[in-house]
């Protein structure tokens, strides 16, 4: 080899290392587009729980944060209720999860649930705008699961068995 080519070859090598360097060192959010479509960063938001807290996603970072979409007018969305709970309940370290009433917003959410000792934090979508955020479908329920670096890895309508959910988690956790 001549020098010259050598000293492409270390130049081009170089270049190589800074950037993946660089890209290795970039925060969670500068490697996936931002939206709530699998494999994409989920933008931050907050909801305002009927409790009076506030679930905010960002200080959920290090759990699998699992939201789910329902309605009091939806018999699949009521079934699958106690699942999003005990998973709440089974995991508390590693697992947040969310209950966001979606639109249509047609009874009185908390009357509804008041006959319930759920333990996990319930929120109402008044607006439509957490809908929107998280690509809400018209058809619940919808299950939005987000692994511990923000990144959604399931986001589907359809009911789930208690199984498959926690089949989600232990996938979101590995990712």
């Amino acid at each position: 080899m001549t020098r010259r080519t050598v000293l492409l070859f270390w130049t081009l090598a170089l270049i190589l290392l800074v950037a993946v360097l660089i890209y290795v060192n970039l925060p969670e959010k500068a490697k996936f587009p931002a939206g709530a479509a699998e494999g994409e960063q989920l933008s931050d938001f907050r909801a305002a729980c009927m409790d009076g807290s506030e679930f905010d996603i960002l200080k959920q970072r290090g759990k699998v944060v699992v939201i789910n979409l329902w309605a009091t007018w939806c018999t699949p969305c009521v079934k699958e209720l106690p699942y999003f709970d005990k998973l709440q309940q089974e995991y508390p370290t590693d697992v947040a999860v969310l209950a966001l009433h979606a639109q249509p917003v047609t009874t009185d959410v908390a009357e509804y649930l008041s006959v319930f000792s759920y333990g996990i934090p319930f929120a109402v979508d008044e607006d439509g705008s957490l809908g929107a955020a998280l690509n809400a479908s018209t058809v619940l329920p919808q299950t939005v699961i987000i692994n511990p670096v923000g990144i959604v890895t399931y986001n589907q309508s359809g009911s789930l068995s208690y199984e498959k959910l926690e089949e989600l988690v232990a996938e979101a956790k590995k990712q």
